[in-house]
């Protein structure tokens, strides 16, 4: 719910922000707007070329490329907006915890780290604009993205001799002496942020330096289900929610791709730490197949953190005419300091039980993206 109303007003904030953006040169109108700056060549695009400026040359006089570039990253249209699909793999499943053992060798027969995530589609969403009044910033950039439906699941059958470990299991009905006993682990995590951007441009490269706000929500969800075919179906549901809220810097190189300037390059880098406000669920119930279940647990913790986070990017952009731009590329992305579903299993059987939140884990997820940039 946190999460809804802070997507909510950064989309706000940019809708506000587009409406004062006009056709603005940056406001770099001499040496000291930039970096190691050598010389001015400042031109403007003709009109009727998609309101796009021209950013100064920063390089030595003459050609600032040794080739004929179709792609040229020194331009600073008004708006612009990018849509890519994603699809992630995630890799990070919590401390190898034992979940389900044989109740006659007492031998592992299912831990955590036999979850393996499938890959899962998502969204990214980006609009940038340049400010009407502001000497620090090229530009603003609010961007989303998700991942929506990480699943990992396994399965261990046997005949009346299988159990989850610790008195948890010795309590109950279903969770020992099972016949079956599956696990289902589904995550998503959510990425807001808002990032002013400082640009140069230096011979055919452009140079951007970003900093802002970032906050992302990790969710995610263990389910052990135990069925006893002589009785019925046990239920063991644990979920943890981390509401990340931080700063972050980075910088991005976009410039052509060399021998083949028909194609553009682009290069991001950014890390970030994080208050991360966390909770957790646990619920235990014995007799989920009957209408008076019986509730062996029903508890909730909470505490908060620090984590960290750091992404790489690289993209290859093609011009498909003056407004619109084709966009392939690859993503990586370390998350550390987080609490997962897994870490937090615990078969004691105490009023304290559950309640103590382990923020330890560690996610590291990556994958493809492919979409559209538009430019006005």
């Amino acid at each position: 719910m946190r999460g809804t109303f802070l997507m909510a007003g950064a989309l706000c904030l940019a809708l506000a922000g587009i409406s004062s953006a006009q056709e603005f040169v940056p406001p770099f109108a001499d040496a000291s707007g930039y970096l190691a700056s050598t010389g001015i060549d400042v031109t403007q695009a003709p009109i009727q070329k998609g309101d796009l400026v021209q950013a100064p040359d920063l390089g030595k006089e003459g050609p600032a490329c040794d080739f004929d570039c179709c792609f040229k990253p020194c331009q600073y249209p008004c708006v612009y907006f990018q849509v890519d699909a994603l699809y992630w793999d995630r890799i990070g499943t919590g401390c190898d915890e034992a979940l389900v053992i044989n109740t006659t060798t007492t031998d592992t027969l299912f831990s955590s780290g036999d979850l393996d995530f499938d890959g899962a589609p998502g969204a990214r969403f980006l609009i940038g604009w340049q400010p009407h009044h502001c000497s620090h910033c090229c530009a603003w950039e609010l961007s989303y993205w998700g991942v929506y439906n990480w699943n990992a699941d396994g399965e261990v059958t046997g005949a009346g001799d299988l159990a989850i470990p610790g008195d948890l299991g010795l309590v109950s009905n279903n969770f020992f002496g099972a016949d079956q006993i599956l696990l289902d682990y589904r995550s998503e995590l959510h990425n807001v942020e808002l990032n002013c951007i400082r640009s140069c441009c230096v011979d055919c490269a452009k140079i951007d330096f970003i900093a802002g706000f970032r906050y992302l929500a990790l969710n995610d969800q263990l389910d052990i289900i135990a069925t006893d075919l002589q009785e019925t179906t046990g239920v063991y549901s644990i979920d943890t929610h981390n509401d990340l809220y931080g700063v972050q810097l980075g910088g991005r190189l976009t410039r052509p791709m060399p021998y083949c300037c028909r194609w553009g390059l682009e290069l991001t880098g950014k890390a970030g730490i994080f208050y991360n406000d966390i909770s957790t669920d646990q619920f235990v119930d014995d007799f989920g197949g009957t209408t008076v279940p019986l509730v062996l647990r029903d508890v909730a913790g909470s505490r908060d953190g620090v984590a960290m986070l750091g992404e790489i990017g690289i993209v290859a952009i093609r011009p498909i005419n003056e407004c619109w731009n084709l966009r392939l590329g690859y993503t990586a992305l370390g998350l550390g300091g987080v609490a997962l579903a897994p870490d937090q299993v615990d078969f004691t059987f105490t009023p304290e039980s559950g309640t103590e939140v382990h923020h330890t884990g560690w996610i590291f997820a990556h994958g493809a993206t492919a979409g559209l940039e538009r430019r006005w």
